[in-house]
């Protein structure tokens, strides 16, 4: 390994480096290559941690999509499959009329969603929000457990 010569300045502490050395039996300069690498270790670490911090949130994130997009999923599968079982065929002399009137619809409901995406209205998380118990439920049910007669 090649070393490089450099000059620092240090401070009023260059005696407690000098000593620090030689209780350990190195020179000054492996002392302060030492302390260098340390230094600079340190940081790598802290960058790293910083990293690890955010793929955790980051894979959070993706655990609450993957949840959402799978009760979504299910939702408009139970949907298709419910409107499938319970809508009877139109007659064909009808059928114009309600083609026309499901055009109308369908622009009406693009028109809604996008009303609360601007919004930032989320249905799904809102029926989450709603089916969820909430941390007081949880005291309630308990204080009503309590109340019974045994």
């Amino acid at each position: 390994m090649t070393h490089k010569r450099i000059h620092i300045y240090l401070g009023d502490d260059h005696s407690r480096i000098r000593q620090e050395a030689k209780r350990r039996g190195v020179s000054v300069s492996h002392l302060s290559h030492a302390a260098l690498m340390a230094f600079l270790d340190a940081d790598k670490d802290k960058r790293e941690a910083l990293v690890l911090r955010r793929f955790d949130r980051l894979s959070r994130q993706m655990g609450k999509i993957d949840r959402d997009l799978s009760v979504m999923t299910e939702t408009l599968a139970l949907y298709i499959h419910y409107q499938l079982a319970i809508t009877p065929p139109v007659p064909v002399s009808d059928q114009a009329a309600a083609k026309a009137q499901a055009r109308e619809r369908f622009a009406q409901f693009i028109t809604r969603v996008a009303r609360r995406m601007a919004q930032g209205k989320n249905t799904i998380h809102d029926i989450i929000e709603e089916i969820s118990p909430r941390e007081e439920d949880f005291f309630k049910l308990d204080l009503e457990a309590d109340d019974e007669p045994s």
